[in-house]
């Protein structure tokens, strides 16, 4: 994996944390539920996914760091929400937020002496990132087949994360 291509995937996490409006976030999720508001941020995704595979390789091509970008940013929307839904919070700081994203991937942090710092933490969440887009992206190729594979797969992800999200323990998330 190029360190190129990580480091844009770690500059985009920031980018998305720096730009989640958490108030927004608190109103949608007093208003739908937290079930809700998982729901509609994987059909959010969806939408960039199916796009991306309707035209084939073309548009897999073109659109897929647009995909990419998008899929980020429900996954981060959604993780805010779950963090308002638990604990009353909608803001919280990149290296605490990127920490509860790495969890709900099942990226190891460490905790006390063993912790990493949030930027090592980006990285590795940035690679399984990168994982989870090349393993779905072949199923893109073929024109509109790959558009419901690429709605299908980006809804699934946001929907799992969700899941993944609310069985956390976030009390037990560290500062250091």
């Amino acid at each position: 994996m190029a360190k190129m291509e990580t480091e844009a995937v770690v500059s985009a996490l920031k980018f998305a944390h720096s730009h989640l409006d958490g108030l927004k976030i608190k109103e949608v999720v007093d208003k739908k539920g937290i079930h809700g508001y998982i729901k509609h941020c994987a059909g959010l995704a969806a939408t960039t996914g199916v796009t991306t595979g309707m035209g084939g390789p073309l548009t897999m091509v073109v659109g897929l760091p647009a995909d990419v970008v998008n899929v980020i940013a429900q996954q981060f929307r959604v993780t805010l929400a779950v963090v308002y839904h638990r604990t009353g919070s909608y803001s919280l700081p990149f290296d605490k937020f990127i920490k509860i994203v790495a969890l709900s991937l099942g990226v190891r942090v460490g905790t006390g002496a063993a912790a990493v710092g949030a930027g090592l933490i980006a990285r590795q969440v940035a690679k399984e990132i990168i994982k989870r887009v090349s393993v779905r992206t072949a199923g893109r190729v073929i024109p509109i087949v790959g558009g419901v594979v690429g709605g299908s797969v980006n809804f699934a992800f946001v929907m799992a994360q969700g899941k993944a999200l609310l069985a956390l323990d976030l009390d037990h998330i560290s500062d250091d």
